[in-house]
Parts: C-alpha cells; structure tokens; sequence
C-alpha cells in the first residue's frame, strides 16, 4: 500500500511563520499522544489551519475532509479514510474497510514516530454518529498506542450533538478533550489573504475592516466584497451575523445579548465556550467602538462590533406608543407622502394633544434615530411644507 508523502495544498505559501501559536498547541497535544476535538466559530478558518498542519514534518499527517463525501455516510466515510491512507475501497463492506483502515495505520506506524490522523469538518457527520461507529473511529487510536493521534473539528463540543447514550462508556473520556480555536492574528490573515484573493484596498482599509472582523476569516472576505458603507445593510454581512447567534443554544445566545448591550451578568455566569472560541474576549485598547461589559474588575466585550449592533439592533423592539403609531401609518404608505394633516389625526387624534408643528418635528427626529430604522435601512424624507415619506434603502 502506497504511503502519501506530502499534500499538495496551497496553504504550503503560507510560510513558516504562519498562526505559530497554533501550530505550538497543536503540536503539544500531538507530542503527548493525546486525540483531541478542535472547537471554534463557524466560519472562522480552521480549515486553512488544518492544511498547513497536514504539510508539517514533526509527525506523518493524513487528512481527510468529509466536504469531499459523496453523501454523508458511514459507509462513505470509511470508503474516504481508506483512500487517503493510500489503500482501494473498492466494494468492501464497512467491516472491511474498517480492517483495511486499521492495517494501513499499523504499517505506518512501524515506519513513523507520530501518525496524525484529521478529520476536517468532522461534525458534518453528526446525523451519522451512533455508539458504535464513534468507538470505531477512537479504535484507530489505539492500534498503536501513544503513536496514532486522531483530530477532530466541530462547531459545538460533541456533547452537544449526539445523544447521551452515544458518548457513553469510553466515547464520553476520549471525545471530551477539546482544543479551542480562536480567532487568527491579523498578521495570520493577510497570509491568508495572499492564497484566498480578494478585491484590493488601501491598506488603511484592510486595516480598518481586520479590526472591524475581529479577525474572522469568513466575515473578513464577506467584509471586503461588500459595496455597502452600513455593513449591516449588507445582506451577507446580516447572514453571517445571523449564523453566529443562531448556531448557540439559548443560555449561550443570552450572556452575549447582555454583553452587546452592557447589562450586568455575575462571573459565575461566564460561559468557558464563548471565551475559549473567542466570540467574547477581554477588552482590548482597540480603535475601532466596541460594546463592553465589566464585571469582577475585567472588561469583555464580542469579538467584532458588528455582532453586538446586529445583537440590538434585532432584538425585539417595542416603539414608544406616538413612535409606533406614527412608524405604523408611514409604513403602510412607503414610499409614498403622507401630509402632516394625515399624521396629526393619527398620532394625535387631537388638537388637546399638543398637536402641533414643533411636536411632530421632535417626534420625526426620535423615530429616524432609533436603532430600528437604522437597522431596517428605513429613512424618513422631508417634503417642505408637505409631509413626510418613508423609504427603505
């Protein structure tokens, strides 16, 4: 059986100075002997990471992305792993392939100090996992002892996506060791942006959209395509705010709701996820405005901005009552004037009211700048002596 000797990944440009601080987590784990799940944020890039761990020398890396299964299945999976080690599936059955799967480790382990297994994307299978083929995978672990390392990625610990009873017994121990990813360094990223091109800015832009990321790579490049000056009037801007919130589970969703909006949480509340994949971190001396929260003498804040405007700005909203009246009647005649006299029998119903000029001007001025309309993209056009027009950008 042929050994794979090298990947050729494009992340081999990325140079040896590239994300060394993971690289040394990594490798400390891998050294150890010990299997590990790497948990970050969706979108974040731990693939690239994944590539150009592959291509180091310090152990025999095989890697194996499960974007590259036909269909999301077991018997697909093994089919996967047995090509990557270099062996033919061909029409073998799952306790075949799983046998083949394990005599290729063998062999390479007889020649190798540190076999390196990682299963990229690897809870893209998670409607797959059940008691016996997650054993079946930590078995490949053990077919060598201390020399076969097994890495797994996930967007949530593996507690969280199977059932209790398939992480029973050894399952629960071996699938519980986690390596957290966070963000990469904004120096890691325009490395990364010399092998995933974008469209080019001044580097005073590029800098000023790093920071604004917050390092994350997906939002970074939907950051750069973006032709909108709101970022979050930009649809894939919203889409991406969108995924980061709705991927956590309620009591997750609700400490970073009080971080954007800077309500008093207790230190015990702190959740160890949100810290570790970098969604919440210490306040740094950034220049870009970002939501902060104090609390046991420690300033956090969420990894970008925008996520804390998208936070409160999406929240349900409750408009003053003259504000929702007044927001209800220009709605229903968007884009068209509706004249004062029209608001004034709306709004005020009556001249005992206070239903004058002065009034409706105050009452335009707090509507167009509550955080809705911002968010919404409503904008609210004078027409001299007329009325006023709602549109929506």
């Amino acid at each position: 059986m042929a050994i794979k000797q090298w990947y050729n990944f494009k992340e081999a440009e990325l140079g040896p100075s590239f994300a060394q601080d993971k690289l040394k987590e990594f490798k400390s784990l891998i050294d150890a002997g010990i299997s590990f799940v790497v948990l970050s944020m969706p979108g974040v890039g731990v693939s690239y990471f994944l590539k150009y761990l592959a291509m180091q020398n310090f152990a025999h890396f095989i890697h194996v992305d499960l974007y590259n299964l036909p269909t999301l299945s077991q018997h697909e999976f093994y089919k996967l792993l047995l090509s990557e080690l270099g062996g033919k599936p061909g029409s073998k059955t799952d306790d075949q392939l799983l046998l083949e799967v394990k005599k290729a480790i063998a062999a390479l382990a007889q020649k190798k100090e540190k076999v390196v297994i990682i299963f990229s994307r690897f809870d893209q299978l998670k409607s797959q996992f059940d008691w016996n083929f997650l054993s079946n995978i930590q078995s490949l672990s053990t077919v060598v002892p201390d020399k076969v390392v097994l890495i797994f990625t996930s967007v949530k610990p593996m507690s969280e996506i199977v059932p209790a009873e398939t992480l029973a017994g050894g399952n629960l121990n071996f699938y519980s060791e986690i390596l957290y990813f966070k963000p990469y360094s904004k120096n890691d990223l325009k490395e990364l942006l010399k092998i995933e091109p974008s469209r080019p800015v001044s580097k005073e832009t590029l800098e000023q959209l790093l920071n604004l990321s917050g390092s994350h790579n997906q939002l970074l490049h939907i950051l750069l395509s973006s032709q909108k000056k709101q970022f979050l009037l930009d649809q894939f801007v919203k889409m991406q705010m969108k995924e980061l919130v709705n991927y956590l589970d309620y009591h997750q969703r609700k400490q970073i709701q009080k971080i954007a909006l800077a309500k008093k949480i207790e230190i015990e509340e702190v959740d160890e996820y949100l810290l570790g994949v970098g969604m919440a971190i210490e306040q740094s001396t950034s220049e870009v405005k970002k939501t902060r929260l104090h609390f046991g003498g420690v300033k956090f804040e969420l990894f970008t901005p925008l996520l804390s405007e998208y936070i409160k700005t999406n929240l349900p909203v409750k408009l003053p009552v003259k504000e929702a009246k007044l927001f209800k009647l220009l709605h229903s005649n968007i884009g068209r004037t509706v004249t004062k006299d029209e608001i004034f029998a709306v709004v005020w119903e009556s001249q005992e009211e206070g239903a004058t000029d002065w009034a409706l001007d105050a009452l335009i001025y707090r509507l167009r700048n509550h955080p809705f309309m911002k968010a919404h993209g409503y904008i609210i056009e004078s027409q001299k002596k007329v009325g006023y027009t709602l549109i929506q950008t």
